[in-house]
Parts: C-alpha cells; structure tokens; sequence
C-alpha cells in the first residue's frame, strides 16, 4: 500500500482494470452474452492498450510535471481567485472548470477534421460496452493528455488534484460505456448532472445528430447549456459510424491502427464531411 501511494499512477491503473472487470463480467451475467465472442471483442479493443500506455504514462509524466510548475510558480487562472486557501471551494472550482475544457475537448474531437481521424477509431465499435473505453488509437492519446498539460498550465492545478479528479474520471469514462444501465427514472434524474450510460450510449448511435450529441465527460450540464443534448429510445441505438458500419473491417486491429492515415478510408458523421440534421428537430 505504501508503495501503490508513492506510485499514483500504478495506482491508479489497477483501480481501472478492477473496475473494467468486475462490469465486464456483471455485463456477461445480466446479459448472458457469449463469453468466446465477448472476450474477443473486448481483447480486440484491450490491443489498443499496449499502443497507448506507453504515450499515456509519457505524456502524463509531463502533466504532473506542468502541474508542479504552476504550484511553484503560483501561476495560471485559478490562482488569481481568492479561493486557493478553501480546499473544498478549489475542489469544486478547478473540478468544474477543468471538466468544462473537457467538454469542449470533445467537441472539438468531432468537427476538426484531422482530430476526427483518431477519435472516430473508438466510435467504430459496433458493441460498445465497458472494454469499448480503451478502444483509443495513440494519436487520439497523444492529443488528449497534451491538450490536458495545456489546460493544466492555463488554469493552474496541483497533481495531487490531477489524480482525485482522474480517479472519478476513470469511474465515469468507465461506467458510461457499459451495457448496464440505471433504471430509466433514475437515469433522468442523475443525467442532469452526471454522465450515465443510457446517455453516453447515445452519443455513440451510428448516424447524426446522435453521434454529435451529449459530449459530456463527467458532467452532464454541458450538454444542456450549449444544446448538445438529446436523447432517444436505448432499444433504438445502433453503435457505430454510418460511413464504417463494415463488421470485419472494424475488428481488423491493424485497419483501425493505419485508417486515419489513410485518407480514402476516413469518412465521418461530422457536420464537416455531412451535411448535419439539426439537434432541435430530434428534441
């Protein structure tokens, strides 16, 4: 234990894989799934994990780095609020903030066309359950955590804070992809303030404006405040992307690996490449 506190970040990553294991197998008992087809399904999506832990653990390493820098430094924009000496009102504060750069990250993953290449490899999963979450190409990797060093140095936050927030991230991220879901009554109540799964699954319908819809990380207000949110009937969804709804080409490792450097296989539901439905007429 001693050694898993100095070493957050191992830490961190059995927290992750407890989590994703313990709703895998929830996923295969409630839903008797057949075990051979979702473990090939889930140890396609696991390979991703040998390409991003090395770019994740790299990256990160520079964040908490930049983050250390802006405590010495007393720099960036939390820092100028006369909040710093209340630890739950900076929680909150920084939590919040850094939770809204997050919505916009997502945004910004669908419509800029080159960021799209690397994001649409994870929305390629035709089932999408809990091993869906590591189902990132490196790329996406790699702009993720450097757009995170970037709101880190902006805003100003500590590591120790990085890894609480990380932690409830993980949860959320986690529990948003997994088949099991609260009940519909629930869902409504606790979706006004946080990711669930039936509204996370959503995003993940294969055809727009579902797919540019509820982009929320952690918190699902976002979606409501900026008119990204929207919701339909969770028998109706069908996991995907219209333009690659080929099943074997999406279960070829190596195909979604090299597919957003090739520029004849990318295609997107984006408002860039499509022409897009407006949210108000499924509202």
């Amino acid at each position: 234990m001693s050694y898993l506190l100095e070493n957050p970040l191992i830490l961190q990553l059995i927290v992750f894989a407890s989590i994703i294991i313990f709703f895998w197998s929830l996923e295969l008992v409630i839903f008797s799934q057949d075990i051979k087809s979702k473990a090939s399904h889930s140890l396609l999506n696991a390979k991703f994990i040998s390409l991003v832990l090395p770019v994740q653990m790299l990256l990160s390493t520079v964040v908490f780095m930049v983050a250390n820098w802006t405590v010495d430094q007393s720099w960036g924009l939390l820092h100028l609020l006369p909040i710093t000496e209340n630890k739950v009102v900076y929680f909150i504060t920084a939590f919040i903030a850094i939770d809204f750069f997050d919505y916009w990250y997502h945004v910004m993953m669908h419509r800029v066309p080159w960021f799209w290449r690397f994001h649409q490899i994870h929305h390629s999963d035709m089932e999408v359950d809990i091993s869906t979450t590591v189902r990132e190409h490196p790329g996406e990797t790699a702009i993720r955590v450097s757009y995170l060093a970037l709101i880190v140095f902006v805003l100003g936050v500590p590591a120790s804070f990085l890894l609480l927030k990380q932690f409830i991230q993980s949860f959320i991220n986690l529990t948003s992809h997994s088949k099991v879901k609260l009940n519909p009554k629930v869902d409504r109540i606790v979706s006004w303030v946080f990711v669930t799964p039936s509204t996370h699954h959503i995003h993940h319908h294969y055809v727009l404006p579902y797919t540019d819809s509820n982009y929320g990380d952690i918190l699902g207000i976002w979606d409501r405040l900026f008119g990204t949110y929207t919701s339909m009937e969770q028998s109706s969804i069908v996991h995907g992307i219209d333009t690659n709804m080929d099943a074997e080409e999406n279960s070829d490792f190596k195909n979604l690996v090299t597919r957003p450097f090739d520029g004849e296989r990318i295609h997107s539901t984006n408002p860039v490449y499509a022409n897009k439905t407006s949210l108000k007429s499924v509202k």
